[in-house]
Parts: structure tokens; sequence; C-alpha cells
């Protein structure tokens, strides 16, 4: 019986720890194989499918935020959302998809919109030649010649070599410029900076230049065009603050639809922020495994999460009740409750334990505990012990930290509430804090 409710999942550990890499997002049969749905919460993601559908058929421009905590399961959402609109027919007549994670381009550390926009000119390069559709020379030469007004010399860190601005031509030029975040300006400090000051004063011929290879691709194709760019949820906080708030017309004023991942801090930090007025956001709920009230369990977050882990590995490999401990420990965050289950399979391997255990289980919830006392000291264990009573975060100076780091989560039942991270509320346990 089973084999027949899940088909695919491993039934021996070493299967086990290839189905459960937790570092990566569900992609192509892994959606087909592994994914679990979030049931009415989800909802929320099929009202983004049918606005995108609306906006393919009638041009619009609607820009949309994607957030949640990192690790939460944006990124597959947004897999599983590319390929649903690629597979129907009469959205993919609409619509030219580009879609690419920002951390596979960019070094993450010191990005601005300059960086994000040259990201997009490479993405959808990178897309046309799929399609087997020439890049224009003419707009391959305007961008190589604004570059080359504004900086002399810049410096591919992933060749620790300086490629010279004004050598080469065509494509090759323009790909020896861009192969951006790779790239920076040559030098440090006070060099930098000057770059920087100089481009920025010209964002809008910058924007311009984006948007010209934007309504080229429009025309070329005949179809709308969406840009989806995943990852920017993981930017550092100065880093998001500057993209979507100090220069956030920047991403609102492309000429295109497009979806940015962003993080619950970030929201959490902007809510009433006129920055994110030109947005429309779409929450990626958490699973929900207590309710705000009295800790009582959900239990139908929790049967969610048992399924998104026997989806992987077979309940034949895990001893009565250890997969709910599991599925309780990693408060909703689907990528900790993922770890957990490939850290125990790895521990049974290397120990020849049969099964998964609650001895197995308690070691793997002691090297979490780990992870999350490395980086509290009493001050904060003082502040989350505040925010496990009150279940909210308001006037929390570090609020943003708390949450970036998934020692405080957030869940919505109407309203948004938020809690500590269960492994941390076992570190305020054994302080004698609760």
């Amino acid at each position: 019986m089973e084999a027949n409710v899940y088909p695919f999942a491993a039934r021996n550990f070493v299967d086990a720890y290839a189905n459960t890499d937790y570092r990566m997002p569900l992609h192509d049969k892994q959606l087909d194989h592994f994914y679990v749905s979030r049931d009415d919460e989800g909802s929320r993601l099929e009202l983004l499918k049918k606005e995108i559908r609306w906006g393919a058929e009638r041009g619009l421009v609607t820009k949309f935020l994607l957030s949640g905590h990192v690790g939460c399961g944006k990124s597959t959402e947004l897999n599983r959302l590319v390929r649903e609109i690629e597979q129907d027919q009469e959205t993919r007549d609409n619509l030219f998809v580009v879609s690419y994670s920002i951390n596979e381009i960019l070094d993450l550390q010191g990005v601005d919109y300059t960086d994000i926009a040259f990201s997009v000119v490479v993405a959808i390069y990178n897309k046309l030649q799929e399609f087997d559709i020439a890049f224009p020379e003419e707009d391959i030469q305007k961008i190589s010649d604004w570059i080359n007004k504004e900086v002399e010399i810049f410096t591919r860190k992933t060749l620790e070599a300086d490629i010279e601005v004004g050598t080469g031509s065509g494509l090759g030029k323009l790909l020896n410029l861009l192969t951006l975040i790779g790239i920076n300006v040559k030098g440090t400090g006070q060099k930098v900076e000057e770059a920087r000051i100089r481009i920025k004063k010209r964002a809008p011929d910058l924007r311009d230049l984006v948007n010209n290879i934007i309504n080229r691709v429009k025309e070329t194709s005949g179809k709308n065009v969406l840009i989806v760019i995943d990852d920017l949820d993981k930017l550092p906080r100065m880093e998001a603050l500057q993209v979507f708030k100090e220069e956030g017309p920047f991403l609102a004023l492309l000429d295109c639809m497009a979806i940015y991942t962003a993080p619950v801090s970030l929201m959490y930090e902007l809510a009433d922020s006129p920055a994110l007025e030109p947005y429309k956001a779409y929450p990626v709920p958490m699973f929900k495994v207590y309710e705000k009230e009295a800790r009582k369990v959900n239990e139908r977050g929790v049967s969610k999460l048992e399924e998104m882990i026997y989806r992987r590995v077979s309940p034949e490999l895990f001893e009565e009740g250890t997969a709910r401990r599991l599925a309780l420990a990693s408060g909703g965050v689907a990528r900790h409750l993922i770890k957990m289950v490939q850290d125990s399979c790895l521990y049974c391997a290397a120990f020849n334990i049969p099964r998964i255990n609650d001895n197995v289980v308690d070691w793997v919830i002691n090297e979490f505990k780990k992870d999350f006392s490395r980086r509290l000291g009493h001050n904060d264990y003082v502040t989350l012990k505040k925010i496990h009573a009150q279940k909210e975060c308001h006037d929390i100076e570090n609020a943003w930290e708390y949450l970036q780091s998934l020692c405080v989560l957030e869940y919505s039942n109407g309203n948004y509430w938020y809690d500590v991270h269960p492994i941390v509320e076992l570190l305020l346990q054994e302080r004698g804090m609760l």
C-alpha cells in the first residue's frame, strides 16, 4: 500500500539522502514526485496565477512581490508557477517568461539596482538563445557604449582578471562586461563609490536601455514579458533596503510584468512604507504547526509536513512518531524539515541504525540547538521570551535579524502573528525562562 501512496520515496538511507537535498528548490519531475500543496492558504498563489494570465492577455506591467521566510518554499512555488504557465497553451502564446535566480549571477554582497539591471539583460539574452532568436546588435552596442562612458575598467571576480571595457566588440564584448556580478568596479573604497555614484546619476538612462530591450522582445515575440527574479529574499538587510526602498522605482518601472522574491523581514520592516505601494504582495504562508493560542498543535499542518517527509523517504524507515517529532521541531520551515530528515538519514547510515528513532531525532534537534545558540546572547533570549509571550514583534529593535535568521517565525491565521522557532523555545526552556 505504501509503495502506491509514495511511489518515489526512498527505501534505503543512501537514496533517502539524495531525495532530501534541502539546499535546492523542487523543479521539473521533483515537483510531481515531492511537492505538497498548502491547501486553502495556497489559494493566494492561485490568485497570482490568474493575475499573470490576465496581464499576459492585456499587456499589463504589474509588479509582484512573493514574500516569505527564507526556506519556506518560495522558490519551489515559483518553479511550479513558471512550469504551469509554460504548460498552458493560451498563456504561453501570450507571455515570454524570463526566469532566473539572482544568486546564480550575482554576489549578493553590495548588490544595487545597476547589478540587477544588467542581470536582466543577461537573462533575456540567455532566454533568446534558447529560442534561437538573435539578440539585437544595436542594443548590445548601446549598452556597451553606456558602460564605456561611465566606467573605465571592470574586474571579474571569478577570473580574478581585469577586463578592459574598450576591448572587443559586439556580443562578446557585452558578455565580458556583463557577467555581472562576476563584474565589479576595479579598486576599493572611494574608487568604487565614485563609479557607483556616476552610474546612479544616470539611472533613467539605464532604465531606458533595459526597457528598450524588453520592448524589442515584445515586438519580436508578439508577447508580453514576465521577468521572474528569485533569491532577492536572500539579500543582506542593507542591500535589500537599498534595492526595494531607496532604489525601488527602478524595479517598479521596468516595462513588463515582474515577480520578485522578498524576505518576510523586509515586508515587516516596510509594512507601511510607500516603497511597497507599486507592488502587489503575495505571501507564501508557512506550514502552520501550532495555533496561536495555548500552543495547540495544528494537526492539518503537521499532516502536510509528514506527507512532505514520506514523499521523499518511505515511512518504513521511521519508527512510530519520529516523523511527527521532526515536523513539530521544524516550526513549519520546509528547508529545516528536509535538513532534519537528511541529517537523520546520514546518522542512521553512519552508525548502522535500521530506522530513524527517538535517539536519532534527539541528536538532530541538539545539532539545530547548537546552530541557534551560537548566534544568541542573554539579551536576545530576553527579547525572544517577550515575543513568545506576546506573539508579536512590535517595537522589537532586532526584529529584522530574528525573522531573517528564523529565530522568529511569521504565521497567518486571519492576521499575522509571530512566535519563536520551536528549537529556540527549547533553548528558552533550558535556561529556565519559560
